[in-house]
């Protein structure tokens, strides 16, 4: 917003004036869940360590992902290719290396009514789906 016209310690005092009276600071509060969201990561956190898969280390934190970043196509035994997630929802989810090593990650992805648990090489190549349950 420095220009010209206005130094930036102009454009400092003006924000500092301006930015305390905008709406958006009190709309904030309105949106606040009061740590509900938090508590559900941490319940989501909980059920996922309890599932005790083999080769997968402790969940420490879930983060927002898109489901079209990471709507993988696994194959059923029926020799079918099918994606679970829909690519405009967003989930929660976090990527942790293998224990066993060899280049494979697990994938975690959770919501409300499921939790999804796969494997899969760099880049999501060969994906294999390891749980998928509902909540």
């Amino acid at each position: 917003m420095a220009n010209e016209d206005f130094s930036e310690e102009q454009v400092r005092e003006y924000m500092k004036q301006m930015l305390p009276g905008l709406d958006y600071w009190k709309k904030y509060d309105e949106l606040s869940d009061n740590g509900e969201f938090e508590a559900f990561k941490t319940q989501l956190i909980q059920e996922v360590n309890a599932l005790h898969i083999e080769g997968m280390p402790k969940l420490e934190k879930l983060n927002a992902l898109v489901g079209k970043f990471v709507n993988l196509e696994y194959r059923l035994p029926s020799g079918v290719d099918v994606k679970f997630l829909k690519d405009q929802t967003t989930y929660l989810g976090n990527q942790l290396e293998s224990e066993f090593g060899g280049g494979r990650c697990f994938g975690v992805l959770a919501n409300m009514d499921f939790i999804l648990i796969s494997t899969y090489g760099e880049g999501g190549a060969d994906p294999e789906l390891v749980l998928y349950k509902k909540r």
